[in-house]
């Protein structure tokens, strides 16, 4: 819960909400997140390296997936890019076809999206809504172990 905080208070330029959270706010949210039954938040690590996080939650049907932030120094490694494939793969598998994210035009995660396989469904004033483009998507295995329940 810390590192999703201080993650995402770093780079809070490529998000919607600019200012800092406090642990109070945190703790506030994660007792938000904890309710949803169709909300989920995911740790990535790669050979115990911790390496970033991403979410999904589950909206009218489709999957909106939010909170997409690597580490310091792992870009170039694919990491995130395979977590983003392995997480797709079983939101597809799972739960629906429509997987979808909201981008501020600003965010340079933008172009990493768009290489990765989402094309742009929508266009607002400040961001785009973006849609995984299953013509393009290759699948990446997961080992579905049962279902963890939420702590």
């Amino acid at each position: 819960l810390e590192y999703l905080r201080l993650w995402k208070n770093t780079n809070k330029f490529s998000f919607f909400l600019k200012e800092d959270i406090n642990i109070d706010k945190q703790k506030e949210w994660f007792s938000g997140y904890l309710a949803r039954p169709d909300d989920f938040m995911f740790m990535v690590e790669s050979q115990d390296l911790r390496s970033g996080c991403m979410g999904f939650r589950i909206l009218e049907g489709a999957a909106d997936c939010y909170n997409v932030i690597g580490t310091p120094g792992i870009q170039g490694r694919g990491i995130m890019k395979e977590a983003m494939l392995i997480l797709c793969s079983f939101i597809r598998d799972e739960y629906t076809r429509e997987i979808s994210c909201l981008v501020l035009k600003e965010n340079p995660a933008l172009d990493w999206y768009l290489k990765i396989g989402y094309r742009i469904l929508s266009k607002y004033p400040d961001h785009y809504k973006l849609g995984l483009d299953m013509e393009r998507f290759s699948p990446s295995a997961y080992r579905k172990t049962g279902k963890v329940p939420k702590p």
